[in-house]
């Protein structure tokens, strides 16, 4: 997958290395969320532009930092610093699966070839690969099953790139997903969405 300019080769501790701006602000403290402002959308310095419309421009579309600013001429060199780390943030501070609301398991709770119940954009179970810090899933595509990996959520290097929300353990999974990518797929197609209805189901609000 192809790493985007946002973070660097470095990655997220790069981009924690927080500089003060000429205001005096920390990088962070120039994106705002008003609840009643933008749909409650973190923005940039309370200007009407959006934290993740300028996310997109440098993260998935590769745009310069030059190219940005003339696209959004109220912002500032460290508005955008301000971008990367809020984009690291998000990141690390994951607690939960933004869909569902369940809690997402600690990595320290995961155990080596043991399979997990969650939510990716492709699978809703997963297998623990300990050693490659990644989680196996079978994933179907134009007609074929095959062997996927996936990141467990705090470990992604973009806030874009697909993880694996795991919340809880499947101790009698009906589908083997091994240690290898070049398996075939040799069972019940349907019972890899056995948890799509549940794990892609928002909570009913109380009351």
């Amino acid at each position: 997958m192809r790493e985007a300019p946002i973070l660097g080769n470095e990655g997220p501790r790069l981009a924690l290395r927080r500089k003060v701006a000429r205001d005096g602000k920390m990088p962070m403290e120039r994106i705002t969320i008003a609840p009643g402002d933008m749909g409650g959308q973190p923005c940039i310095r309370d200007l009407q532009i959006k934290f993740w419309d300028v996310y997109r421009d440098l993260a998935f579309r590769g745009m310069t930092a030059d190219s940005v600013l003339q696209r959004y001429p109220q912002l500032e060199r460290e508005d955008l610093s301000a971008v990367r780390e809020y984009a690291v943030h998000l990141i690390q501070s994951r607690t939960h699966d933004e869909f569902t609301g369940r809690p997402i398991l600690s990595k320290e709770a995961l155990k080596e070839g043991h399979y997990y119940k969650g939510r990716c954009r492709n699978a809703t179970t997963a297998r623990w690969n300990a050693q490659e810090n990644c989680f196996y899933y079978w994933q179907e595509k134009f007609g074929r099953i095959f062997i996927e990996t996936i990141r467990f959520p705090t470990d992604a290097e973009e806030a874009w790139w697909d993880v694996f929300d795991v919340v809880e353990e499947l101790p009698n999974p009906k589908v083997e997903i091994p240690f290898d990518k070049e398996a075939v797929f040799c069972g019940n197609p349907d019972e890899l969405y056995e948890y799509n209805i549940e794990m892609w189901s928002r909570p009913r609000p109380k009351g």
